[in-house]
């Protein structure tokens, strides 16, 4: 999830070693993976496995982006994937305002309206709800424990985001697979030397080869294009030397797509919680 040369070393050593084999050795997990471009290289990945190896060879990613985002008051609200850009599902701050409890609008149109997010696109969740189910409480209810929160959110607001956000991610994987097949590529897996050659042709070359060797000589002969893709953890596969480059392998202070975020004390206290 960090490196792809690695990746892709690992893989041809596991094919080469019998441990990819159908029928016993199927499935490949990456945890924590939540960039679109990695979406569509493990698409990439698996075709080219299932085509010369293993024809029963799946790979499975999860990510904890959804739930953690929520958690922080967060909202998936639009995809981006544009031709030779970075590919993100963007994300910001929801409305939460006890303003909104008597309001019977939808949710999408009212924060679109109120330009709460002026991109926002609706899930099967937020279009059959009203903000009024996010923005649950009046001014002065109580929540469960008794007492008059912060928040305009009850403990099923949490539920509903979630669920949401959890929609808008799987439909941003399907939809960035989708575009990649259509011919639109991101930039990151744009091949540096000739722009008409995506990294998926050259992850098909690596696995077509039959020869251990020659595979990871094809890996190695196109270093620098493993160095383009930025890893799930802000990693690439060109090791840090000093320390400039070893802060910005670490942090992305402009960086808009959801990552796996530390909890934020500050809206966890808002959470309820009841025995």
């Amino acid at each position: 999830m960090c490196d792809v040369e690695l990746v892709l070393k690992r893989l041809v050593h596991l094919i080469h070693d019998h441990l990819l084999e159908p029928g016993i050795h199927d499935w490949m997990h990456f945890l924590g993976t939540s960039k679109l471009e990695w979406a569509v290289l493990l698409t990439a990945i698996q075709r080219s496995v299932r085509q010369y190896h293993n024809p029963n060879f799946t790979i499975s990613f999860d990510c904890a982006s959804p739930f953690l985002a929520t958690a922080n008051g967060q909202l998936y609200h639009n995809i981006t994937t544009e031709n030779r850009k970075k590919w993100s599902y963007n994300m910001s701050p929801t409305a939460d305002d006890k303003k909104y409890a008597t309001d019977n609008r939808l949710f999408g149109d009212a924060v679109r309206q109120d330009g709460i997010h002026p991109a926002f696109e609706d899930s099967p969740i937020t279009s059959r709800m009203k903000i009024s189910d996010v923005c649950y409480y009046k001014p002065g209810d109580l929540n469960k424990i008794g007492k008059e929160g912060r928040t305009s959110w009850d403990s099923f607001s949490y539920a509903l985001l979630m669920g949401h956000n959890v929609w808008t991610h799987i439909e941003a994987v399907q939809r960035a697979n989708r575009m990649f097949d259509s011919g639109v590529c991101p930039d990151m897996m744009v091949h540096p030397i000739n722009s008409d050659y995506d990294i998926a042709k050259v992850v098909d070359r690596i696995f077509a080869a039959r020869d251990r060797s020659k595979s990871l000589q094809i890996i190695a002969d196109h270093a620098k294009v493993w160095e383009r893709v930025v890893g799930t953890r802000g990693f690439t596969g060109k090791r840090a030397v000093n320390s400039h480059s070893q802060f910005n392998t670490l942090f992305d202070v402009e960086e808009v797509e959801v990552q796996d975020y530390i909890l934020d004390k500050t809206h966890l206290d808002k959470l309820e919680f009841s025995v």
